[in-house]
């Protein structure tokens, strides 16, 4: 079941959100779904961070395994 939430934004960023919906085809609204959607995943987090660990430690590995 969807809920309906209302939220505020101001103008300028309004037309900015609609601009992107429309270059993707889609809704304002499922456009904040699927970003809403993918800040939530965790799975996603867990990648990223994983990937920040790896880039914090890219010269270690350059120094030891070479190019």
């Amino acid at each position: 079941m969807s809920r309906h939430v209302t939220i505020r934004l101001d103008e300028d960023f309004h037309e900015r959100l609609k601009a992107r919906a429309a270059a993707l085809g889609t809704t304002v609204t499922a456009l904040i779904t699927e970003v809403t959607e993918r800040e939530l995943d965790e799975d996603r987090k867990n990648f990223l961070s994983g990937i920040e660990e790896f880039a914090d430690h890219w010269g270690y590995f350059q120094e030891r395994f070479g190019n």
